[in-house]
């Protein structure tokens, strides 16, 4: 449940876990695109981000929707509560079944210190698994199933008494619930402000200190010796065919007994002495193969069934059964109590296992129970139970020489000493009884002797004493019996209180010769009595609920702690209770009767202190695991479909109660799988659900892992903006924008996206989710500017893929104005993209249609015309099965493309894993031949083409290879695993891959290779870019004496930060950049970052020289001007002398046109003259005016501006909607480019182009480095054109001042 913290927190996280990471010059390289398998990405700003958990506990800080991991353990997280400090910062405690939180032993429990950042173990911690806690001013209760504190004193274990404790955070101490604990589990602790009590629910139904007690339970039969354990028609070998295996069992770990696939068995247990069972507590096999389903219980001796009183898991009906009795193959319900009815006698018991799950029937754990202390002694000496943690049993200690001896009619053995009459006075012949008590309370204690008839003994028996020390420090009680009895007889010796067993005292009774034994004969016999201890209980029941209050308690006003004043059924289990109404509880669990099931209210103002009161239609029909209120709205989340008396109603596991008109209503169609958790959030707008389901069912929103957000507004499942996969036990507020959340968090990320997203230059963050969760995952994709008819430049995005959506868009998607559109009917995948203009190359393996042409695995598509080329298909053999083209790159002109893969044919055309393709004529052409096998990267220059991947030149396996001359050279040296990537540098290609052992990164200059970086195992690289860097605190970059990063694409694993997606590189250190989670929770992978801009090559690099140069450079320039100050003093000084005169300064030169200017702007002109700029560029500069005004508008003939010219003059947006357009292409009259003015600059010469700061310019010529040739509006729409300095302009508009 949301506890939110009514002030501002000061939060350390981020001084902690920031990193300065390098600032990417993003108005360079445009937007990104981020393609991959992912269901979650995030950008990279702590260093407690992490993609994904192992663990299957964890706690993660949520800041701003950043997800920081801050604690995760080798156990589920099954409770938090959080306690705000005086100084502003709070601890949060977290509970669960761990033993180890961040690889530091903790036991079960800890304390998150948010001022250190650390988790503080509390003491020793608990024995067992914490479920519940409740966090108070100066107390923290904690509920669970645990007997006490690790290392408590031997003198206080037994004052816990099991399944609850207090730490005092005050003292940091553990300290016991005064009723001294529960004898079963507590899975909830929540307050009622309003009767400033404190309740816990769970499965007991007794307390510690006797004064709420269950006999059915109290006493377990010990399993140990002389207990003999034996099964029929088990397995006849392996670890699961020892009967014994369900002794000491636990229910969550442990190996099974399992019959014999297929045929009905039993279990035996033979006591060796007669018991009267109780109870039976039975766990199932928790294996998928194997189960029992049907059973029935047989008293061994008599052959009589047990008749048994059950509550039935799936229909929570209390059952009855004799030969027919079912258990649960659910793996929730850890086990099933069956009370017996007909008390029957027994020296053994059988499971008689009829009917089974899947393979066969079997048994996971047994314990049987009696309601009396009854201690038989043994000459083994111990009965107690050997089982760790169990309930204890009753022990006997001899002393002397006893033996076993067969009384015949009770059919039994019992110990008898035998001595000589002359030893009556001295024998020390004794046998002391240590019975458990489990509570304090007055008990009958009964002493049973056999008949001396039935051993043969009646001239040698005598008297003996039984001693009774039942209070620590009182006095001995002594009783003589006369065992001289011929028949079995029964005698009361004694009726009173007894002090319960603890490690500082046990009742005890010692058994030996009466002080005034007398003999009849030379030989005396003594025999050992069996004792039963009845206890006397005449308090109130207890079922699963307990109210406290502190202050009663803190007062001595009593009662301070009690049952609600109407019970649930016996065998109820509570799961949660909510109690923010006061006058009301709302209780949720495992429990029915014939008015209320899985769910009812507790009103404190009906009946004599309160009454249990139904849910409209006696609440659900199955169990529910936790519930909260929100208003009037009662949320719940468990395993059931509809409400108890109203089949048509379909929740699926979730359901919401209007408290104020008792009406039921369905949350959509509920979820595909159990619920366990129902978590408010801070502003009560919305509810979290978490358990084991995948899916919300009949929505558009895709896979829920494991959690599924309802806004309560809107009454509807909405999208999570975040991804958060796993469950979610709890979330508490820390201020208006971070939470700390804790369960099973497998992975989360900032942004919830499907496979896809877009990050802007301002770095806001656009996430695509498809209608449904796509089947598959994106591999490639590419920005296009579609400039339509009107002039809008609209930014496309074009995905390609294996994936497929609810509305058949596969393979190949387009994203404008909102939505996804399909292009063409692609089967199969789609590997890579690239753009040249408006043209769209598409490679992949797939088979199908764009528009009307059939294409195979390569396709060219134009995307102004929307109409596809045939240019023949890519195959992998002569019978034309596709091939796989894995990559497709430009050439820098942009005159050639070349596709790399797994292929031997294009078009009619042999042509193995390389190939070129004109984009002029459209013809296939082969690189160089001699290569085969599977190309994954290629590299393009001018002059040489490297491809790396798992391929061989002439036959010869190698992992990389480039062209030299019209052949191949290969890699000489041996790289440690297939390369996946390669990236011209400005000497040397980059090369990347992995070994399954590490990754690597290094460079190859054509001979040898040199590593450059080493990354982990798991790392699967798959792209490099060089990308430019702004501003890092690291003077580094790489390549070296560039202003540009490397950026790696992939699955990352980085030593330093763990997984990541993309990381840049220095040269020296890894940078992340982006992480992302699968919607199962691993890890993600980007396959691809691509950009709006033409970049991210080693022809984008800029270069400057290395630092050493720099400073001499520097000096030389210094000592120059200091050379030139002193003489121009010198000679300063000289004329002032002389002349005498004042010193004024001298007067402007006179002003020449065209001196400025430089020698290339001449070629300029001249080649506007000629035509080379367009003719109607050439006649605009040609036809100029004198002046500095001579600026003359640009016509062009009707026919060619089309109808939106006016007057013959082409508008100056039609030219701007042109170059916005062109956004890799360099600028030319045909192409032109899109610039702003950053400074105002004043036209003086003629045919120069007067600027405003912020006028958009577009140009067309920039084959001078000064002087640059564009147009602007005149300021009716009209264009003007000139001659401008290049350095006034920018790409990017300039800020509004």
């Amino acid at each position: 449940m949301i506890r939110p913290i009514g002030y501002a927190l000061v939060f350390l996280f981020n001084f902690a876990s920031a990193i300065d990471l390098p600032d990417i010059h993003l108005d360079a390289v445009g937007q990104l695109g981020f393609a991959g398998d992912y269901a979650g990405v995030s950008p990279y700003k702590s260093t407690k981000q992490f993609e994904s958990v192992l663990d299957p506990g964890s706690i993660v800080f949520n800041n701003n929707n950043t997800f920081e991991l801050i604690g995760s353990a080798n156990g589920n997280v099954l409770a938090t509560c959080l306690l705000p400090k005086s100084d502003a910062t709070f601890d949060l405690y977290v509970g669960g079944d761990f033993t180890l939180l961040n690889q530091t032993q903790i036991n079960h429990i800890a304390r998150y210190d948010s001022s250190t950042q650390s988790f503080v173990p509390l003491d020793q911690g608990l024995d067992g698994a914490v479920y519940s806690m409740y966090c108070d001013t100066d107390a923290v209760y904690v509920g669970g199933d645990f007997a006490a504190p690790v290392g408590a004193p031997n003198d206080t274990v037994a004052s816990f008494g099991g399944h609850a404790a207090i730490w005092h955070t005050n003292n940091q101490t553990w300290g016991a619930v005064p009723w001294k604990g529960f004898n079963g589990p507590v899975y909830t602790i929540t307050r009622n402000q309003l009767m400033n009590t404190i309740l816990f629910g769970g499965r007991f139904e007794a307390t510690g200190d006797g004064q709420y007690y269950n006999a059915n339970s109290s006493q377990s039969v010990n399993m140990g010796a002389p207990t003999q354990v034996s099964s029929g028609n088990g397995q006849l070998a392996g670890n699961f065919s020892d009967p014994s295996n369900v002794i000491c069992n636990t229910n969550q770990s442990g190996q099974p007994w399992l019959l014999q696939d297929g045929v009905p068995g039993y279990w035996d247990a033979n006591f060796g002495y007669p018991i009267q069972p109780s109870m039976f507590r039975i766990s199932n096999v928790r294996e998928q193969t194997h189960g029992t389903r049907s059973f029935s219980i047989i008293a061994l001796g008599t052959n009589e069934y047990f008749e048994l009183s059950y509550l039935d898991p799936t229909t929570q009906q209390m059952t009855t059964c004799s030969t027919d009795c079912v258990l649960s193959d659910d793996p929730n319900v850890e086990y099933q109590d069956f009370t017996v009815l007909n008390s029957l006698t027994a020296t053994g018991v059988r499971i008689q296992i009829d009917s089974w799950y899947g393979q066969g029937g079997g048994l996971s754990n047994v314990q049987i129970y009696q309601s009396d202390t009854a201690v038989y002694p043994r000459a083994s000496a111990a009965d107690a139970s050997p089982c760790a943690g169990s309930t204890p049993s009753a022990t006997t200690n001899t002393t002397g020489n006893w033996q076993e001896r067969f009384v015949y009619g009770t059919y039994q053995n019992y110990m008898t000493a035998t001595l000589s009459a002359s030893e009556l006075a001295t024998s020390n012949v004794s046998v002391t009884y240590s019975p458990y008590i489990p509570v304090q309370g007055q008990y009958a204690v009964y002493a049973t002797t056999p008949g001396c008839v039935g051993s043969s003994t009646c001239n040698e028996r005598t008297q003996v004493d039984l001693t009774l020390q039942f209070a620590p420090g009182g006095q001995t009680t002594t009783i003589t019996i006369d065992q001289t009895n011929y028949d079995d007889r029964t005698d009361l010796i004694y009726s009173g209180f007894i002090a319960a067993s603890t490690s500082a005292f046990q009742p005890t009774i010692t058994l030996g010769v009466a002080h005034n034994a007398t003999a009849t004969g030379n030989t005396v016999s003594i025999v050992a009595e069996s004792l039963q201890f009845i206890r006397n209980g005449t308090n109130a029941t207890l079922i699963s609920i307990l109210e406290y209050s502190p202050s009663n308690y803190t007062q001595n006003i009593t009662p301070a702690w009690r049952p609600l004043a109407e019970q649930l059924i016996p065998g109820s289990v509570v799961r949660s209770i909510d109690a923010t109404n006061g006058n009301v509880l709302y209780i949720g669990g495992q429990f029915s009767n014939t008015t209320y099931r899985g769910v009812v209210s507790y009103d404190y103002r009906q009946g004599s202190g309160g009454a249990m009161v139904p849910l409209g239609g006696m609440g659900v029909n199955g169990s529910v695991y936790d519930l909260a209120l929100i208003g009037s709205s009662l949320f719940i989340g468990g395993v059931f479909n509809g409400t108890t008396t109203e089949s048509s109603e379909t929740f699926n596991n979730v359901a919401q109660f209007d408290t104020s008109s008792a009406a039921w209503s369905a949350l959509g169609m509920g979820v595909d799988g159990p619920v366990t958790n129902v978590v408010p959030s801070p502003d009560n707008d919305t509810v979290t659900f978490s358990g084991n389901f995948s899916r919300i069912l009949q929505t558009t929103i895709a896979t829920s892992f494991g959690n599924a957000l309802w806004n309560i507004s809107e009454r509807q499942w909405v999208e999570r903006k975040s991804l958060i996969v796993g469950t979610v036990v709890s979330s508490h507020s820390v201020n208006d924008t971070s939470q700390v959340l804790a369960g099973s968090i497998r992975g989360a990320q900032t942004y919830r996206a499907d496979d896809a997203a877009v990050m802007n230059t301002q770095q806001m963050w656009m996430p695509y989710l498809f209608a449904q969760e796509p089947v598959g995952e994106i591999h490639t994709g590419v920005f296009w500017h579609n400039v339509t008819s009107d002039g809008q430049n609209k930014t496309v995005v074009i995905l390609g893929g294996q994936f497929t959506t609810p509305n058949n868009i596969s393979t190949l998607a387009l994203y404008q104005d909102g939505e996804w559109h399909s292009l063409g009917d692609l089967r199969g995948q789609v590997n890579s993209l690239i753009r040249l203009r408006d043209i769209l190359y598409i490679g992949g393996q797939f088979e199908g249609t764009l528009g009307a042409t059939r294409v195979t695995s390569f396709a060219i598509y134009d995307l102004a015309s929307r109409s596809a080329q045939d240019i023949g298909g890519v195959y992998s053999s002569a019978q034309r099965s596709p091939g796989t083209v894995n990559v497709i790159q430009a050439q820098p002109d942009g005159n050639a493309v070349f596709i790399g893969g797994n292929f031997s044919m294009v078009g009619s055309m042999q042509c193995s894993s390389v190939c070129k393709l004109d984009t002029q004529t459209r013809q296939w052409n082969e690189v160089t031949s001699g290569i085969s096998g599977q190309v994954y990267d290629i590299a393009v220059a001018n002059n040489q083409i490297t491809v790396v991947g798992d391929i061989a030149i002439n036959n010869s396996p190698t992992y990389a290879a480039r062209t030299q001359g019209n052949s191949w050279s290969a890699m000489s040296d041996q790289l440690s695993g297939v390369p996946t990537a390669v990236l011209n540098g400005p000497s040397e290609v980059i090369v990347a891959g992995s070994d399954g052992n590490a990754g690597y990164v290094g460079t190859w200059d054509g001979n040898h290779f040199s590593s450059i970086a080493q990354l982990g195992p798991t790392s699967d690289i798959r792209q490099m870019l060089f990308m430019p860097i702004q501003s890092a605190a690291s003077g580094a970059r790489y390549p070296p004496n560039t202003e540009s990063m490397l950026l790696v694409v992939g699955h990352l694993d980085l030593q330093e930060y763990g997984n990541v997606s993309a990381a840049l590189f220095d040269g020296n250190d890894w940078f992340p950049f982006t992480m992302s989670t699968k919607s199962d929770g691993a890890p993600g992978q980007l396959r691809q970052i691509f950009h709006e801009t033409s970049c991210c090559t080693v022809t984008d690099i800029i270069h400057h020289l290395p630092v050493p140069a720099v400073i001499l450079i520097s000096i030389a320039i210094s000592l120059g001007l200091i050379f030139l100050l002193v003489g121009a003093g010198l000679l300063a000084l000289f004329a002032k002398r002389r002349n005498s005169v004042k010193d004024t300064p001298e007067p402007m030169p006179p002003y020449i046109p065209g001196q400025n200017r430089p020698s290339s702007l001449v070629a300029m002109l001249d080649a506007a003259q000629a035509g080379t700029l367009g003719a109607g560029a050439a006649a605009a500069i040609s036809g100029a005016a004198a002046g500095p005004s001579n600026e003359k508008h640009l016509s062009v003939p009707e026919d060619v501006a089309g109808p939106a010219s006016a007057g013959g003059v082409t508008p100056f947006g039609a030219l701007m909607a042109a170059a916005i357009a062109n956004t890799d292409q360099p600028a030319s009259d045909d192409s032109p480019r899109l610039f702003y003015a950053k400074y105002p600059f004043d036209a003086k010469e003629y045919g120069e182009l007067g600027l405003d700061t912020g006028n958009p310019i577009v140009v067309t010529d920039t084959s001078d480095n000064v002087w640059w040739m564009g147009y602007k509006d005149d300021g009716s729409g009209k264009p003007i054109s000139g001659l401008f300095p290049s350095n006034y302009v920018t790409e990017t508009r300039p800020a509004a001042s």
